[in-house]
């Protein structure tokens, strides 16, 4: 002792900073030499990959920011998209790997008019690692087929298609926007992709509803959790996906989340129903809670830039910008950007 009376209360910045130096560590480290990982993890075994549309690689070929949460090719409706320009989409993808990023996931499937053929090259135009994934969106997307179709039918579609397209994840599986609970058939697509999970090893990303209506409920994260677990998913293989959407400046839902062992995604940032501000205020709450580790940071970009999302790599440009100003020390950052999202991607190969 220095004879010194010490304050015993942090400030908001150096409770973040703190947590900077030991997430850093941690996540470097994997947490193997204190025991804290978990066993089942098996993104931490150096048999673990992150699949990309060009080729398996080590999650330490990634140099950069990985966004686990874009779209290089989708269309939502009849109407033309802006990814229907591709030679745009390699531009920009350009742009964004000169703002750092390193990795995208682009979170389209059929039943989002993805075409792969587009997004293979981008793959192949880009020095950015392309990650494809797969699934199903919600209900009002779905396919006719899915309603006569069992689960496991379902499941087995989902491994045949993982194996056949190279894909590198499941997602953004989701619920309907305005509906309280899952439909049953969107109950049975997220149990089918928790056996094709089991089959595959493929990482999982969800569509929250979370802010979207006012029937939904605060827990609607925690639910696609209960499902995707009972499945077999460890939770370290999920994103429960646009919890920056929900009204919570607590955070204390997606504590909830990450207490489980799960990721949570704030995928619509710098846009989407809660201000930039509150999503920073949310993150705050959730780091002083000590999850730095459980945090993704992306923007479910759709290719159409403005003024507040100019482009791909609006998280780093703009968001990250947000988070310095809050008191986020540069290693807390780069974990969240870097680190989190690879070892989220990062699985040991079963059948595909």
């Amino acid at each position: 002792m220095d004879g010194v009376d010490h304050p015993t209360q942090f400030t908001r910045r150096e409770a973040i900073q703190l947590l900077g130096g030991a997430a850093g560590l941690c996540l470097v480290a994997g947490c193997a030499e204190s025991g804290e990982l978990d066993a089942g993890d098996q993104s931490a075994t150096a048999e673990a990959i992150i699949r990309t549309l060009r080729g398996d690689i080590s999650p330490d070929a990634i140099i950069g920011v990985t966004l686990f949460h874009e779209h290089l090719s989708i269309r939502m409706s009849d109407r033309p998209a802006a990814t229907d320009d591709v030679d745009n989409v390699v531009r920009e993808i350009r742009v964004a790997a000169e703002e750092g990023v390193g990795c995208i996931v682009d979170g389209g499937h059929a039943d989002l008019q993805r075409d792969l053929d587009a997004v293979l090259r981008v793959a192949n135009e880009t020095d950015v690692h392309i990650v494809a994934s797969g699934g199903y969106y919600m209900e009002r997307f779905y396919p006719p087929e899915i309603a006569s179709k069992s689960e496991n039918e379902i499941a087995e579609d989902l491994v045949a298609e993982a194996g056949r397209d190279r894909l590198g994840a499941f997602g953004e599986i989701g619920q309907s926007s305005n509906a309280a609970e899952m439909t049953p058939n969107e109950l049975k697509v997220f149990r089918a992709v928790g056996k094709a999970h089991v089959a595959t090893g493929l990482p999982v990303f969800t569509h929250n509803a979370y802010g979207t209506g006012e029937n939904v409920r605060a827990d609607a994260g925690l639910k696609q959790l209960d499902v995707l677990e009972s499945m077999g998913v460890g939770a370290q293989h999920i994103v429960i996906g646009h919890a920056c959407c929900l009204d919570d400046p607590s955070a204390s839902v997606l504590i909830q989340i990450a207490e489980r062992g799960a990721f949570v995604g704030f995928d619509r940032v710098t846009g989407g129903r809660v201000d930039d501000a509150q999503k920073v205020e949310t993150i705050m709450a959730f780091l002083e809670a000590g999850h730095g580790d459980k945090l993704l940071v992306s923007s479910d970009f759709t290719g159409r830039r403005s003024e507040a999302r100019p482009g791909y790599g609006n998280s780093i440009t703009v968001f990250a910008p947000l988070l310095r100003e809050a008191g986020i020390d540069a290693d807390v950052l780069r974990a969240i950007q870097r680190d989190n999202p690879r070892r989220f991607l990062a699985f040991v190969p079963r059948t595909v």
